[in-house]
């Protein structure tokens, strides 16, 4: 063959092979996300990071519409209370599971009862362990509690997600996070741990065929390298930047950054109850530790002033239920004298345990709460965790006597004061005793319907703890996203999940 025939059919060769490479890349949504699922069963976890991923193809009964944060049907057709007591899910029809088996109501009567029985759900199923659930026919299912559940539909739009009963059954609870089936708009694959997760698309899904072919979540916990990869086009989009990986994708040609308030609140929780904790039972230690630390500085410094400092409470405005309490403000020499009053001039020493890598800055945060603590008197010993060393240590209740993370609850405050009262059982919250006068407040407002009435009793609870708090309330981040201009209808969502049904490349 003559060297020009060489060189033409060379040329044809990467032209073609570079042709392939450019299809293939359009027909697979890369994603980097911050965190390596430890499950992929939805009714083993309430992380959000891990859902984000789940949502890939799995789907719930209803959900959170963005924006509003009102609850919505989505497997559901609908919903109609019958009384206080009594609420008839109606299912959308012709929907199956990848597997072939039927969304129907018996696979709604099995996912519910198998997420009641989950102890991470102690607190999310409360109101409901006794509930009666009764399959009318395959598209009614009716729900009995024993006593009026006010926030049933909100739960429905957090923890409704529905499993395949016979899969379910056969595999088992873990066997499901290592290879779920859902309704959703893509198969899962595979789970290569700390790397990535993939997923095809799902030709017979609901709602029509879903734009990717393929899906891969790419493991990156280092939010700069998330940014860096979206810049470089390696990703299509990033998830859960910080405001500084975020600035520099602005002026990034190819690139849209998408930013908003989000619902997930960060406080340093107090933990009375591990050795040495015993200071953290005095309310007068607890309120000055609030006013030993200067959040706006902190949201200033660390986050460009791109966060909402929570005053004296942890509670949002979008959060149904939220009133104003007076805010702590920072004043470090009220904090000495209180802690001096109460016995501990000299401060105390304390176990500080934050996260990192899992929460944009939240290695710089902890560190800066440190020095605060250190400023008003308290020896503080730093534990700066992993996610999954931290979240194992939370359930144990060995992390330390105050532990800084984030926490996202739907958006009506009954999920906080639910928390409070039931999550160290499962979940790592607050270790304190409440006062009688709280579990009446809050043993009323879990029963009560009337909103109003409802509100009323959040605005006692808030006050309450501003009076006697939990931890050290702290701020509420933007959350920040980026996206190649090549995908077009990304929505970013409050609650940080991520549905890619509509997520498609731009024409």
């Amino acid at each position: 063959m003559r060297t020009g025939a060489r060189r033409l059919k060379h040329l044809i060769l990467v032209v073609v092979a570079a042709t392939l490479l450019a299809v293939a890349s359009a027909q697979t949504l890369t994603i980097a996300h911050n965190q390596d699922p430890v499950t992929l069963n939805p009714l083993l976890t309430t992380a959000a990071a891990n859902e984000a991923i789940i949502q890939a193809t799995m789907e719930k009964l209803a959900v959170f519409e963005p924006g509003t944060m009102r609850t919505i049907p989505w497997l559901l057709e609908g919903w109609e209370f019958r009384s206080e007591t009594e609420l008839v899910l109606t299912l959308k029809p012709g929907i199956s599971f990848s597997n072939g088996e039927p969304l129907n109501a018996e696979a709604v009567r099995f996912s519910i009862d198998a997420w009641r029985q989950q102890p991470v759900m102690a607190q999310a199923s409360a109101g409901l362990k006794d509930a009666e659930l009764e399959v009318v026919d395959d598209l009614h299912l009716i729900v009995r509690t024993k006593a009026p559940v006010p926030t049933l539909i909100t739960r429905l739009g957090r923890y409704g997600y529905v499993v395949p009963p016979a899969y379910y059954a056969e595999v088992g609870p873990e066997g499901f996070g290592q290879a779920p089936i859902g309704t959703g708009p893509y198969l899962f694959d595979a789970h290569e741990a700390g790397s990535r997760v993939l997923f095809s698309r799902n030709d017979a899904y609901w709602r029509g065929t879903p734009g990717y072919e393929h899906v891969v979540f790419r493991i990156m916990p280092d939010d700069f390298a998330r940014g860096a990869a979206l810049e470089a086009g390696e990703v299509d989009i990033a998830y859960l930047l910080s405001d500084t990986a975020a600035d520099r994708l602005q002026s990034v040609d190819g690139v849209e950054v998408h930013s908003l308030l989000g619902l997930r609140k960060f406080l340093a929780a107090y933990n009375a109850e591990m050795p040495g904790g015993e200071p953290l039972l005095d309310p007068n230690v607890r309120l000055a530790l609030n006013y030993a630390v200067d959040v706006q500085a902190i949201v200033d410094s660390v986050f460009g002033g791109k966060a909402a400092t929570l005053g004296g409470e942890f509670a949002l405005p979008a959060e149904f239920g939220y009133s104003e309490v007076e805010p702590f403000g920072y004043d470090p020499e009220r904090a000495r004298q209180m802690l001096a009053a109460a016995g501990y001039p000299n401060g105390f020493p304390v176990t500080l345990a934050y996260t990192v890598g899992t929460y944009p800055k939240d290695k710089e945060v902890g560190e800066i709460l440190a020095s605060y603590l250190e400023s008003v008197g308290l020896t503080v010993t730093q534990r700066a965790l992993e996610w999954g060393q931290f979240n194992t240590e939370r359930k144990e209740r060995t992390l330390g006597h105050i532990i800084a993370f984030g926490l996202l609850f739907s958006p009506d405050l009954d999920f906080t004061f639910n928390y409070m009262a039931f999550g160290k059982e499962a979940r790592g919250a607050p270790l304190l005793t409440w006062s009688d006068e709280w579990w009446t407040a809050y043993n009323e407002s879990a029963r009560t319907v009337d909103p109003d009435r409802r509100a009323e009793l959040y605005a006692q609870l808030l006050q309450i703890d501003r009076e006697s708090p939990y931890g050290i309330y702290l701020f509420a981040p933007y959350d920040y996203y980026g996206t190649r201009t090549t995908v077009e209808g990304f929505v970013p969502r409050e609650d940080q999940f991520l549905f890619l049904y509509d997520v498609k490349p731009k024409d």
